[in-house]
């Protein structure tokens, strides 16, 4: 359809969603009164022009409309927009964004923003049409639930530091001590019998399981290796316990070289694992898994995935806790906490995979 058509016109000037279009040349033919209002930018300052840019950036570069019109693949649509685009899930050939935009008012605003390709008769990309949307007062109210959830996690991870540190000095110690009295007298024998004999063994046996549970769920509640060595050491020892404990052989990888995030970053990957491998344990009845690391110059991706019995993917992410799946809803949770994003590969008989990308 060509772009000077009334009916292309009647559409962009009607919309009360902020667009514009451009040509082949990159040239402005549709600045809508939408985005005018947003951006402040005059119809008559924009159309004829190829400097819409200046309505989003303060240095010229290309908005996603002209990316589309020159062809750019996905990998230059990425070093423009890093992971914050994506291939549109509803129309052909269009991306969609959302990014910060400080030059915007005082305060900057938030945008979410689909470009799609206008193509002739002939299949051939002849311009691209480009709708924003002011994502704002929903970012703030993210950010806020964001901020909220985060201080929740921090006093979970406060209070589950205070009683392993309590267990370990008190409980553990008295366990500890029982078990090195119980074989003192084992030692000097006493003349005990036969019976008490063993009857101080199987004490003795029982305190060391306690005392190996004790220290289990002590590491549990705060991994040391994760505050002494960092989070690979950490994940690796998580995998080598389901392995050594559980008997599923797992695989543990680590791509590229390791870095190092903050404190809370880091514990709130190693959790994400580790309810990942407890899933694993509790209920994909599998007798194998992975576990990979792979860090890259945008972030760190995460896979955790099993050969065990799968389930059903059913509705989205958001209906996790209906059906049950409060383990994995925990991990989507943490995810968004860190900005990230998953996806949750299963089916019935095929194991499951979760990918897991965190950015820097």
């Amino acid at each position: 359809m060509p772009l000077s058509s009334k009916t292309l016109s009647k559409i962009i000037d009607g919309s009360a969603i902020p667009s514009f279009v451009i040509n082949r040349d990159h040239t402005v033919t549709h600045w809508n009164s939408a985005i005018e209002a947003l951006t402040s930018r005059r119809r008559d300052e924009i159309i004829g022009s190829d400097s819409h840019w200046r309505a989003f950036y303060s240095e010229k570069r290309p908005c996603m409309a002209d990316l589309i019109v020159s062809g750019s693949s996905a990998k230059e649509i990425e070093v423009h927009y890093r992971d914050k685009c994506r291939k549109s899930p509803l129309i052909k050939g269009a991306y969609e964004a959302e990014d910060f935009f400080p030059d915007l008012s005082n305060q900057g605003k938030w945008l979410h923003f689909t470009a799609s390709p206008i193509k002739d008769d002939r299949g051939e990309i002849i311009g691209a049409i480009e709708t924003v949307i002011d994502v704002s007062e929903r970012k703030i109210l993210e950010n806020n639930l964001r901020y909220y959830l985060q201080q929740i996690t921090k006093a979970q991870e406060e209070e589950r530091k205070y009683i392993a540190r309590e267990l370990h000095d008190d409980m553990a110690q008295i366990l500890g001590s029982l078990s090195r009295r119980v074989d003192n007298l084992l030692r000097k024998q006493h003349n005990f019998g036969p019976h008490e004999v063993a009857a101080l063994q199987d004490i003795q046996a029982l305190l060391n399981q306690g005392l190996q549970s004790m220290q289990s769920f002590i590491q549990n509640l705060r991994p040391s290796l994760l505050d002494d060595l960092g989070l690979v050491p950490a994940l690796r020892s998580l995998t080598n316990s389901l392995e050594n404990t559980d008997g599923i052989i797992t695989d543990f990888s680590v791509n590229d070289e390791e870095r190092r995030f903050t404190g809370e970053i880091e514990l709130s990957l190693f959790r994400i694992v580790q309810e990942g491998l407890n899933n694993i344990r509790k209920h994909a009845q599998a007798t194998k898994a992975r576990v990979s690391v792979e860090f890259t110059a945008n972030g760190i991706n995460l896979t955790v995935s099993d050969n065990g019995s799968g389930f059903e993917l059913e509705g989205n992410m958001d209906d996790l806790p209906r059906n049950g799946k409060l383990g994995l809803m925990g991990i989507k949770e943490r995810v968004w906490l860190l900005g990230g994003t998953i996806e949750v590969n299963s089916e019935p008989g095929q194991g499951t995979t979760l990918h897991i990308h965190v950015p820097a």
